[in-house]
Protein backbone atom coordinates (compact mmCIF):
# COMPACT_ATOMS: atom_id res chain seq x y z
CA UNK A 1 0.00 0.00 0.00
CA UNK A 2 1.66 3.52 -0.89
CA UNK A 3 0.73 6.89 0.04
CA UNK A 4 -2.01 8.96 -2.11
CA UNK A 5 -0.69 12.69 -2.68
CA UNK A 6 -2.88 15.62 -2.24
CA UNK A 7 -1.72 18.03 -4.62
CA UNK A 8 -3.09 21.58 -3.12
CA UNK A 9 -2.03 24.55 -5.81
CA UNK A 10 -2.03 28.21 -4.59
CA UNK A 11 -3.82 31.51 -5.04
CA UNK A 12 -4.56 32.11 -9.14
CA UNK A 13 -3.22 28.36 -10.02
CA UNK A 14 -4.47 25.71 -11.17
CA UNK A 15 -4.60 21.60 -10.08
CA UNK A 16 -1.81 21.10 -12.94
CA UNK A 17 0.81 23.40 -11.36
CA UNK A 18 4.37 22.49 -11.40
CA UNK A 19 4.46 21.24 -7.97
CA UNK A 20 1.55 18.23 -9.43
CA UNK A 21 4.21 17.83 -12.14
CA UNK A 22 7.06 17.33 -9.92
CA UNK A 23 5.22 14.85 -7.93
CA UNK A 24 4.16 13.04 -11.28
CA UNK A 25 7.79 12.79 -12.35
CA UNK A 26 9.35 11.30 -9.17
CA UNK A 27 6.85 8.98 -8.17
CA UNK A 28 5.08 7.91 -10.90
CA UNK A 29 3.37 4.62 -9.65
CA UNK A 30 1.78 7.10 -6.87
CA UNK A 31 -1.97 8.05 -7.17
CA UNK A 32 -1.69 11.99 -7.11
CA UNK A 33 -5.03 13.77 -6.45
CA UNK A 34 -4.63 17.44 -7.64
CA UNK A 35 -7.88 19.11 -7.94
CA UNK A 36 -8.35 22.96 -9.43
CA UNK A 37 -9.98 24.66 -6.52
CA UNK A 38 -12.41 27.60 -6.97
CA UNK A 39 -11.81 31.01 -5.95
CA UNK A 40 -13.74 31.16 -2.62
CA UNK A 41 -12.17 29.28 0.31
CA UNK A 42 -14.41 27.77 2.27
CA UNK A 43 -15.69 26.19 -1.38
CA UNK A 44 -12.03 24.85 -1.76
CA UNK A 45 -11.80 23.47 2.15
CA UNK A 46 -15.44 21.34 0.94
CA UNK A 47 -13.65 20.04 -1.81
CA UNK A 48 -10.32 18.83 0.30
CA UNK A 49 -12.44 17.43 2.85
CA UNK A 50 -14.79 15.53 0.08
CA UNK A 51 -11.23 14.14 -1.40
CA UNK A 52 -10.12 13.23 2.41
CA UNK A 53 -13.26 11.50 3.63
CA UNK A 54 -13.53 9.46 -0.13
CA UNK A 55 -9.82 8.29 0.07
CA UNK A 56 -9.39 7.93 3.76
CA UNK A 57 -7.07 9.98 5.86
CA UNK A 58 -4.71 7.31 7.00
CA UNK A 59 -3.22 7.12 3.17
CA UNK A 60 -3.09 10.82 2.24
CA UNK A 61 0.16 13.06 2.22
CA UNK A 62 -1.03 16.58 1.27
CA UNK A 63 1.36 18.76 -0.61
CA UNK A 64 0.74 22.73 -0.29
CA UNK A 65 2.13 25.54 -2.09
CA UNK A 66 1.32 29.32 -1.13
CA UNK A 67 -2.15 29.36 -0.16
CA UNK A 68 -2.29 25.55 -0.98
CA UNK A 69 -0.09 25.43 1.84
CA UNK A 70 -2.88 27.35 4.13
CA UNK A 71 -5.26 25.10 3.46
CA UNK A 72 -3.18 22.02 3.82
CA UNK A 73 -2.32 22.87 7.41
CA UNK A 74 -5.71 24.02 8.31
CA UNK A 75 -6.61 20.49 7.20
CA UNK A 76 -3.71 19.04 9.02
CA UNK A 77 -5.38 20.31 12.13
CA UNK A 78 -8.49 19.21 11.43
CA UNK A 79 -7.89 15.92 10.24
CA UNK A 80 -4.11 15.19 11.51
CA UNK A 81 -2.99 14.27 7.92
CA UNK A 82 0.85 14.63 6.98
CA UNK A 83 1.34 18.28 5.22
CA UNK A 84 4.49 19.10 2.93
CA UNK A 85 3.74 23.27 3.10
CA UNK A 86 6.09 24.91 0.12
CA UNK A 87 6.34 28.80 0.99
CA UNK A 88 2.80 28.60 2.90
CA UNK A 89 0.66 31.86 2.60
CA UNK A 90 0.08 31.53 6.12
CA UNK A 91 -1.88 35.03 6.53
CA UNK A 92 -4.05 35.37 3.50
CA UNK A 93 -6.57 37.76 5.12
CA UNK A 94 -4.06 40.59 4.80
CA UNK A 95 -2.31 39.83 1.49
CA UNK A 96 -6.37 39.53 0.13
CA UNK A 97 -6.93 42.59 1.57
CA UNK A 98 -4.22 44.84 -0.23
CA UNK A 99 -6.22 43.63 -3.58
CA UNK A 100 -9.79 44.34 -2.61
CA UNK A 101 -11.32 45.71 -5.73
CA UNK A 102 -8.72 44.10 -8.34
CA UNK A 103 -9.90 41.83 -11.29
CA UNK A 104 -7.34 38.26 -10.16
CA UNK A 105 -7.03 36.25 -13.50
CA UNK A 106 -6.66 32.34 -11.95
CA UNK A 107 -4.25 30.24 -14.54
CA UNK A 108 -7.61 27.61 -15.04
CA UNK A 109 -9.74 30.19 -16.44
CA UNK A 110 -11.34 31.52 -13.71
CA UNK A 111 -11.99 35.24 -13.18
CA UNK A 112 -12.27 36.71 -9.50
CA UNK A 113 -13.22 40.08 -7.92
CA UNK A 114 -11.67 40.12 -5.51
CA UNK A 115 -13.91 41.78 -2.14
CA UNK A 116 -13.96 42.55 1.06
CA UNK A 117 -16.34 39.41 2.00
CA UNK A 118 -12.88 37.55 0.90
CA UNK A 119 -10.94 39.04 3.52
CA UNK A 120 -13.51 37.82 6.30
CA UNK A 121 -14.12 34.69 4.70
CA UNK A 122 -10.10 33.98 4.98
CA UNK A 123 -9.48 35.60 8.32
CA UNK A 124 -12.49 33.45 9.62
CA UNK A 125 -11.18 30.05 8.29
CA UNK A 126 -7.35 31.78 9.90
CA UNK A 127 -8.46 31.41 13.87
CA UNK A 128 -8.41 27.78 13.31
CA UNK A 129 -4.85 28.30 13.03
CA UNK A 130 -4.40 30.67 15.75
CA UNK A 131 -6.17 28.80 18.15
CA UNK A 132 -3.71 26.00 17.29
CA UNK A 133 -1.21 27.97 18.30
CA UNK A 134 -2.24 27.85 22.14
CA UNK A 135 -3.79 24.45 22.30
CA UNK A 136 -0.53 22.76 21.32
CA UNK A 137 0.59 22.93 17.85
CA UNK A 138 0.53 20.52 14.99
CA UNK A 139 1.84 16.66 15.65
CA UNK A 140 5.25 16.49 15.63
CA UNK A 141 7.20 14.68 12.48
CA UNK A 142 4.02 15.61 10.83
CA UNK A 143 4.29 19.65 9.38
CA UNK A 144 7.44 20.10 6.91
CA UNK A 145 7.65 23.08 5.77
CA UNK A 146 9.54 24.16 2.75
CA UNK A 147 10.46 28.24 2.65
CA UNK A 148 12.41 30.13 0.05
CA UNK A 149 14.49 32.44 1.28
CA UNK A 150 14.30 34.88 -1.79
CA UNK A 151 10.50 34.77 -1.86
CA UNK A 152 9.34 37.68 -3.34
CA UNK A 153 5.43 37.26 -2.31
CA UNK A 154 5.90 36.99 1.93
CA UNK A 155 7.43 38.26 4.72
CA UNK A 156 9.13 34.80 5.42
CA UNK A 157 10.16 35.88 8.87
CA UNK A 158 6.60 35.88 9.66
CA UNK A 159 5.89 33.02 8.26
CA UNK A 160 8.53 31.34 9.59
CA UNK A 161 7.34 32.88 12.83
CA UNK A 162 3.92 31.05 12.44
CA UNK A 163 5.58 28.20 11.33
CA UNK A 164 7.64 27.64 14.66
CA UNK A 165 5.44 28.45 16.90
CA UNK A 166 3.21 25.79 15.49
CA UNK A 167 6.44 22.70 16.46
CA UNK A 168 6.73 22.49 11.98
CA UNK A 169 9.77 21.51 10.87
CA UNK A 170 11.20 24.30 8.84
CA UNK A 171 13.80 23.71 5.81
CA UNK A 172 15.04 27.02 3.97
CA UNK A 173 16.29 27.11 0.41
CA UNK A 174 17.68 29.31 -1.89
CA UNK A 175 14.72 30.05 -4.20
CA UNK A 176 11.81 32.08 -5.10
CA UNK A 177 8.02 31.97 -3.96
CA UNK A 178 7.49 29.98 -6.99
CA UNK A 179 10.04 27.50 -5.67
CA UNK A 180 12.13 27.05 -9.37
CA UNK A 181 13.71 23.85 -8.95
CA UNK A 182 10.69 21.44 -6.81
CA UNK A 183 11.47 19.10 -9.40
CA UNK A 184 15.18 18.66 -8.51
CA UNK A 185 14.11 18.85 -4.62
CA UNK A 186 11.37 15.40 -5.12
CA UNK A 187 14.76 13.70 -7.14
CA UNK A 188 16.95 14.12 -4.62
CA UNK A 189 16.27 15.77 -1.23
CA UNK A 190 15.79 11.97 0.74
CA UNK A 191 14.66 14.39 3.30
CA UNK A 192 11.36 15.29 1.38
CA UNK A 193 10.96 12.29 -0.30
CA UNK A 194 11.20 9.87 2.95
CA UNK A 195 8.78 12.51 4.37
CA UNK A 196 6.16 12.22 1.21
CA UNK A 197 7.06 8.30 1.24
CA UNK A 198 6.84 7.42 4.79
CA UNK A 199 3.79 5.57 5.69
CA UNK A 200 1.99 6.54 8.62
CA UNK A 201 -0.82 4.12 9.19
Amino acid sequence: MENIFLNIHGFGSSGQNSKAQALIASFPNHKLISPDLPTDPQESLNILEKIIFENGSDRIIMQGSSMGGFYALVMHLRHNIPALLINPALTPAALVQSRVGEMYDFKNGKKLLIEQEHVEIFALIEKEITEALTSGGVNKGDVLALIGEQDEVLDQNIMKGILAKLGAEIISYDTDHHFAGYDKITENDQKVRSFLLTLRS
